[in-house]
């Protein structure tokens, strides 16, 4: 951020992030039993298949692709992909 700037949206911290995934059940299950996050209640307004997760101070927003199979298929780890990285 610039100096002369400030901070004029006063911005404090990330609150969540969305991913559209091929499976919505799988990713619960990695972002669940693998790093810990736990569900949360998502409104039941919304039409479309998604879940809600939290943990770490970060909500990760899951959510269903129309048409999984037009999402490419990861086989290796490329850095200059889109990624979220924990520490």
């Amino acid at each position: 951020m610039k100096e002369s700037m400030g901070n004029p949206l006063h911005l404090k911290s990330l609150n969540h992030i969305s991913l559209v995934c091929r499976s919505v059940e799988e990713s619960m299950n990695f972002y669940q039993d693998i790093l810990g996050f736990a569900p949360i209640r998502r409104p039941g307004s919304f039409d479309f298949n998604g879940a809600w997760l939290f943990g770490y101070g970060i909500g990760i927003h899951l959510l269903q692709s129309e048409d999984p199979e037009s999402l490419p298929k990861k086989k290796e780890i490329n850095p200059k992909d889109n990624h979220i990285s924990f520490q």
